[in-house]
């Protein structure tokens, strides 16, 4: 990541929940919610159409809870910063946050890029010093789903 990426993610995980859209905006990327195709959750897409700074925008499917649509959100996100070299035109990720055009690595390390864009450990931690303890308590200070909150404190789902 360049240093102009690393200064507007560290700004915007200062305060929970993390702004996932303004974040984006930041990097030149629009989001947007949309009804997309049956099993697909999110979209990153090249097109110059949307005006947006990078060119790219992302679309996160209307119908899935706003705590998926975030962590969608995040997850295109991390695509557009870390991937961007493979991404060409388009890259389609299904309900399972997987996609033809990026390798099992890829995913994962997408994955791990909303996580700590959405949950970074520093808040997390102040929010447990705040009484904010059990995972459905901090899913809900966060604003993601109590399976990701899980995942990222590291319990058995």
């Amino acid at each position: 990541m360049n240093s102009s990426v690393e200064a507007v993610l560290s700004e915007v995980k200062r305060v929970r929940p993390v702004d996932v859209a303004g974040a984006a905006q930041r990097l030149g990327v629009n989001v947007y919610s949309a009804k997309l195709a049956e099993k697909v959750s999110g979209v990153l897409l090249r097109d110059p159409s949307f005006k947006s700074e990078s060119g790219f925008v992302i679309f996160v499917d209307e119908a899935e809870p706003a705590v998926r649509q975030r962590f969608t959100a995040a997850h295109e996100l991390g695509h557009f910063v870390l991937h961007k070299e493979f991404i060409g035109d388009k890259i389609e990720d299904n309900y399972l946050l997987r996609s033809d055009g990026m390798s099992n690595r890829q995913e994962v390390e997408a994955n791990q890029f909303a996580a700590n864009l959405l949950m970074p450990m520093d808040l997390v931690s102040q929010a447990m010093q705040e009484g904010i303890t059990t995972p459905e308590e901090l899913a809900k200070a966060f604003h993601v789903s109590k399976l990701a909150m899980s995942i990222r404190l590291g319990l058995v789902t």
